[in-house]
């Protein structure tokens, strides 16, 4: 039976979580595994506790976790907090259901089904199909499964040993859910081929011409290409047009991992970055990233109908789907998972409360605090872009006074600021490579953040650079 009273301390526990997460209390404990595990009783008892006494282990739990809301958190391509999107999590919890059929999840079937038209419209497919994934790495692997599919639909019964040599095309800076997606579906990860960015880590049409090229003469079959908006380090958004030109000359599955990138949609400012993603044949897009909804939210869109279904349907299910399987009402038959978590409810719930134009806001927001992180970054003398800025990631390095350090020195000095940041509890960020130089990678999508915790987060690094480069 459920009694509100019996929730009340742990609400008000997290209001203080909260409340002190945005007085820019200390983003992590930064305690090491063993010191964590020091600090919170873990053992799982003979005799069960009462509500009351779990209430330490709930404030060991956020004690000890990272403040994700922070208005500094920048480490991620996701961050933030939005309370419409939390009530949506706990009706999905209380309802406590599961997305594979209608008769389950009545009114999460007809949610979800109206959140696939109005994203898949936003991407340009006039009818789509698309289910709500535990990912956007699942959902590129179902994308590449799809591609297998129409490409040699025989191997769902004979398997890959009668297949031909299928060849799969991603960008070098692609994410690295492919190469996962390649292995698991039996494709082999050297199947997966690698296509060269340019300078800004923009994927080279002219090199995956070449490629497809090279797989036909050597007797493979190419068979799906991905292009990518937004990638995970520099956020470059490829070439589409370019891409789905060749992908219809050549007959190739044209997908977009838009994971991250997709987002930019819901801004007439900034949609132009998406321009043909209606030439697609399926698009990944998280929610839980750019748009803020918790983990996971994520969207498989496919332009032609039945393409899921196709591919994922399978025999001796009428132990829960009592329709036919042709009857689009039950999700479950079009998507590699059994049961399924509600994610459309809290996303569903959000729109109706910020409508377009509130998203509109939202995405814009971010962009403006992209181009005054870049502006600073531009005008210090001790900061230095390391690739352009296409959208929210921002690619720098800290450049000591003298500028006299090797590379490998700046390189060192980029992970003792991280690191520093870190311990102080002040910010979270980033790092990764961008070719041969260890950079910061600032990603702004936090509806919490403000041009202050910015200005803030750039003077710190400055200080720390300045501070660490003159003691070495």
């Amino acid at each position: 039976m459920f009694n509100a009273s019996d929730y009340d301390a742990l609400l008000q526990r997290l209001e203080q979580f909260f409340v002190e997460t945005s007085q820019k209390k200390a983003i992590t404990s930064g305690l090491a595994p063993e010191e964590l595990q020091a600090q919170i009783n873990l053992a799982l008892p003979e005799q069960g506790e009462s509500l009351e006494q779990l209430q330490q282990a709930i404030d060991a739990y956020l004690q000890y976790s990272v403040k994700t809301a922070h208005p500094a958190y920048f480490n991620q391509l996701w961050g933030g907090f939005d309370p419409t999107c939390f009530m949506g999590d706990m009706l999905t919890s209380a309802a406590n259901t599961s997305m594979y059929t209608h008769e389950v999840a009545p009114v999460a079937t007809l949610i979800e089904k109206t959140l696939i038209a109005k994203m898949g419209e936003l991407v340009g497919f006039s009818h789509p199909e698309g289910q709500f994934t535990t990912g956007g790495s699942n959902g590129n692997l179902m994308a590449l499964a799809i591609a297998r599919h129409r490409a040699c639909p025989d191997l769902r019964k004979t398997g890959m040993a009668q297949a031909p040599r299928l060849i799969a095309l991603v960008s070098a800076e692609s994410h690295y859910s492919f190469s996962k997606a390649a292995h698991l579906l039996g494709l082999g990860t050297d199947n997966l081929w690698k296509v060269p960015a340019d300078a800004t880590g923009r994927m080279r049409v002219d090199a995956l011409e070449g490629l497809i090229a090279a797989a036909k003469a050597q007797g493979a079959h190419p068979f799906f290409i991905a292009g990518t908006a937004g990638t995970t380090v520099r956020g470059a958004y490829d070439p589409f047009e370019a891409i789905a030109a060749i992908a219809q000359r050549e007959k190739l599955w044209f997908h977009i991992d838009g994971a991250w990138g997709a987002s930019v949609l819901l801004s007439p400012k900034h949609r132009h970055l998406m321009q043909g993603s209606e030439l697609a044949d399926s698009v990944v897009w998280d929610a839980h990233k750019m748009m803020g909804m918790t983990l996971m939210c994520s969207v498989l869109l496919v332009k032609q109908r039945g393409m899921m279904l196709n591919t994922f349907s399978t025999e001796d299910t009428g132990y829960i789907f009592h329709e036919s399987e042709a009857d689009p009402i039950d999700l479950g038959p079009s998507t590699m998972h059994c049961g399924r978590r509600v994610d459309a409810v809290k996303l569903w719930l959000t729109w109706k409360h910020l409508g377009d134009r509130g998203w509109a806001q939202r995405i814009e927001h971010y962009f403006e605090l992209a181009a005054h992180a870049e502006a600073m970054i531009r005008e210090h003398p001790n900061l230095a872009l390391v690739t352009p800025r296409y959208s929210l990631n921002i690619c720098f390095q800290y450049v000591p006074e003298k500028n006299e350090d090797s590379l490998a020195q700046r390189n060192l000095l980029t992970l003792n600021i991280r690191q520093a940041l870190l311990d102080s509890g002040k910010v979270m960020v980033n790092y990764a490579q961008v070719e041969d130089k260890t950079i910061f990678r600032l990603v702004l999508c936090n509806n919490q953040s403000t041009k202050a915790e910015v200005t803030d987060f750039l003077a710190e690094i400055i200080a720390l650079g300045n501070s660490l480069s003159r003691s070495d």
